[in-house]
């Protein structure tokens, strides 16, 4: 299965916005959090 491109326009600032609209680094200790707990919901 081939991944589909996500294109934004907007770049790569290093931040990334939440659902609710809040903008935060990519490595926010919360945006840290999200992966880990994706990581461990994936084993």
């Amino acid at each position: 299965m081939a991944k589909s491109k996500l294109y934004t326009r907007q770049g790569d600032k290093g931040t990334t916005t939440l659902t609710d609209g809040k903008k935060l680094a990519k490595d926010d200790l919360r945006i840290c959090a999200y992966g880990t707990t994706d990581e461990l919901n994936a084993t």
